[in-house]
């Protein structure tokens, strides 16, 4: 499998859907099924992808944009969904999932395939909620959304990461003048909400970074941010930090309604 890249594919990236693929040679896992099991099935497809060869579902946490079309999908396929406990219960009591079908995550990593599996908890307010990261020969995939704060615990994980899905979620600025309810503005500025462009750029310029990366800009809001934003405020950080984008990072933007993807090297 060593000759194999790396693919991650966005199906869809914002407030009304998350799905990611992360995929090694005949080896693909799924992380949150945010989308309709149709759109699943037909971004699978699109990226010639067989069904048979996801090895899992990883779920982050059990927000409606998160698991929408995970019920469906396990209808019609058995699949092994990977999430915590207490994620699981709650996903129970908003939809039927099939019991067998899980399989809790605990410490250490999950071999699937050809790619490896770690999950580390993050910031945000949901029952267990976590990133992960996905190894994958010299590739190291990192998938980090909900979370309010980027603490030193979940940083060590992002070290050396070439391959990053990344929340830039909201501008301070659309958001305090936004249409947003005051309750729900505070709550997607605390540590249990999600990080905006400015933390996006800061956890880029914190973290131990290889030579090159690729950076997926995700979770983007659609009342509280653009792409102008989040392109300026991170571009102009991540300059004045001394990064060179292109020959060192290449940026791009998750889409609502376009798979958006990153290959590694073979």
């Amino acid at each position: 499998m060593s000759d194999y890249a790396v693919e991650v594919h966005v199906l869809a990236s914002g407030s009304k859907g998350n799905c990611t693929i992360v995929k090694k040679g005949k080896s693909a896992i799924i992380h949150d099924a945010g989308i309709s099991c149709r759109r699943i099935i037909n971004g699978l497809k699109a990226l010639h992808i067989d069904i048979h060869h996801v090895e899992g579902i990883f779920i982050s946490h059990e927000h409606s944009d998160h698991i929408a079309g995970l019920e469906q999908f396990l209808k019609k396929y058995d699949v092994p969904v990977y999430t915590k406990h207490d994620t699981w219960r709650e996903i129970q009591d908003k939809m039927m999932v099939p019991k067998h079908q899980l399989i809790p995550i605990t410490k250490g990593s999950l071999q699937l395939g050809s790619l490896t599996v770690e999950s580390f908890d993050v910031s945000h307010d949901a029952a267990d909620p976590i990133g992960i990261n996905v190894f994958g020969g010299r590739e190291k995939v990192t998938i980090l959304t909900d979370t309010g704060i980027v603490t030193d615990n979940i940083l060590a994980r992002l070290d050396d990461t070439t391959l990053f899905v990344l929340e830039a979620n909201y501008d301070p600025h659309l958001l305090r003048y936004g249409p947003y309810q005051p309750f729900l503005k505070q709550r997607v500025a605390s540590d249990l909400g999600h990080l905006s462009n400015e933390m996006a750029a800061q956890t880029l310029l914190m973290m131990r970074r290889p030579e090159f990366m690729q950076v997926i800009l995700a979770h983007r809001s659609e009342n509280n941010n653009n792409t102008v934003c989040v392109t300026q405020t991170i571009g102009n950080m991540l300059v004045d930090g001394g990064v060179k984008i292109g020959p060192e990072m290449k940026l791009q933007h998750g889409q609502p309604n376009e798979i958006i993807s990153m290959i590694g090297k073979r």
